[in-house]
């Protein structure tokens, strides 16, 4: 890990720069839902170089999207930032995660999600089919349990 970064909740002040990052990395932010949204930041003395973010469905979590400045790629924060999102969503009372993309399946093989049939999460969750596949999700998707 980078010396001097910080992992932390975001602050209302930073949504500039996480959409910041994310379109550094080639991603938009999501339009907001009614459901909670958790944002966490890697912050190297007041500049946000890393954010990973996800929903609240119930008592599943949807991880969205993990951005990191290339310039900062390599250390390990996008691995920080989504185990820190984990252990926000359960305090916040989630048994579940998701990812809702279909890139870096080995990264986040790496946290114990594995491959599982879509039709389960829509059972389990809040999540329909067709915001699945607004996600890339076609049939499959990858999920773990948070114990």
């Amino acid at each position: 890990m980078i010396r001097n970064v910080r992992l932390r909740a975001a602050l209302d002040n930073d949504l500039d720069a996480i959409t910041g990052v994310l379109s550094a990395c080639g991603f938009t932010l999501a339009a907001p839902a009614d459901r909670g949204r958790l944002f966490h930041v890697a912050d190297l003395e007041g500049q946000i170089i890393g954010c990973a973010y996800g929903e609240q469905y119930g008592t599943t979590f949807a991880i969205h999207t993990v951005a990191v400045l290339p310039d900062y790629r390599g250390h390990r924060l996008a691995t920080y930032l989504v185990s820190a999102l984990l252990m926000r969503a359960r305090v916040n009372g989630c048994r579940h995660a998701t990812v809702l993309t279909n890139e870096h399946p080995g990264f986040f093989a790496r946290h114990g999600f594995t491959l599982t049939p879509a039709d389960s999460l829509v059972r389990e969750s809040q999540l329909t089919v067709n915001v699945l596949r607004s996600f890339g999700a076609r049939s499959h998707y990858m999920a773990r349990p948070l114990n």
